[in-house]
């Protein structure tokens, strides 16, 4: 689920909240970076078991057989398609997630009112017409339950704004996020199991980056400075965002000082980020500035990068 960018980015983000402070603590920093790096898996833990709790206020609060003498074959079929959609409960079985919701982080028990507005958006949409209108197949379960996630991740203000206050940092995340459901969703349909995929691909490597990253920042970060000024005359660091600073400052540091790293990878990266956290220009001055300095440092061989091909 984890991928470098997102270790720029939640190191970025720590980073920036100590922009400008002489008694800065790198061990604490570095601490912090992990802290909201290991807060993603429980933030996805979080996200998944909407699902199920989405399944179980419906069961609780909106049982046609609550409400009238007689229910209708419709009304117990789409009863049916919101309690006892298998995806959900796989899920709700699933001992990794189970343990998550004896003390979840996110309760959403607790905020039905924007639950119901969800399920009544979602009865809205042609994919619920659809299977309504068809038999109640396992695929078509699972085909609705990975509707269910997209929409609520995408579309849907109610869930954005439940999250956004559970999670100041679920704009980075909801991508990541969503395509791991995905991935859960895909071996779901194919071995009928739920299989909750890792934070971490390497989590000692990935760890390691965000030290480096934050280390290697305060440790050169005059240095640094100084060769920004050298390169953009006439741009004193006030008329440079404050974000495009700390972005060129994290990608010098990857050019010159973390030589596993491909030049191209770190360039590409943070204009990337600079795309989604700066101004419509930022990307274009990122990219410009960061290629002058890189090219000069080339030529002077101040670039020492390790592996065939890693200069680029």
């Amino acid at each position: 689920m984890l991928n470098r960018r997102l270790i720029r980015i939640k190191t970025f983000q720590v980073l920036f909240g100590e922009f400008g402070q002489d008694n800065s603590r790198p061990n604490i920093i570095a601490s912090n970076v992990k802290k909201s790096i290991r807060g993603l898996g429980t933030n996805f833990l979080g996200v998944l078991a909407f699902g199920p709790e989405l399944s179980h206020f419906i069961n609780t609060e909106h049982n046609p057989s609550d409400f009238k003498f007689t229910t209708s074959e419709e009304d117990l079929k789409s009863f049916k398609i919101w309690t006892e959609n298998p995806f959900f409960t796989a899920l709700a079985e699933n001992e990794k997630l189970a343990a998550y919701m004896v003390k979840p982080t996110m309760d959403w028990q607790t905020d039905r009112d924007s639950m119901f507005i969800i399920y009544k958006q979602i009865k809205e949409s042609d994919i619920y017409k659809e299977l309504m209108a068809n038999e109640l197949t396992f695929e078509n379960q699972a085909a609705f339950a990975s509707y269910i996630y997209k929409y609520m991740m995408l579309d849907s203000v109610e869930f954005e704004q439940l999250m956004e206050e559970h999670n100041i940092y679920y704009y980075d995340e909801k991508i990541p996020m969503l395509k791991s459901i995905e991935k859960v969703l895909e071996h779901y349909t194919n071995k009928q199991t739920v299989s909750i995929p890792k934070l971490f691909k390497n989590e000692v490597e990935d760890l390691q980056m965000a030290d480096d990253l934050v280390s290697l920042f305060f440790e050169h970060r005059i240095e640094v400075e100084e060769s920004i000024g050298q390169y953009t005359p006439g741009w004193d660091s006030e008329r440079i965002t404050k974000i495009d600073y700390m972005l060129m400052m994290m990608a010098l540091i990857e050019f010159k000082y973390m030589p596993m790293i491909p030049v191209k990878v770190t360039l590409n990266e943070y204009i990337e980020i600079a795309k989604m956290y700066s101004t419509p220009k930022s990307s274009k001055f990122l990219n410009g500035t960061l290629d002058k300095i890189l090219q000069d440092w080339k030529t002077k061989g101040v670039i020492n990068k390790k592996g065939r091909g890693l200069i680029g």
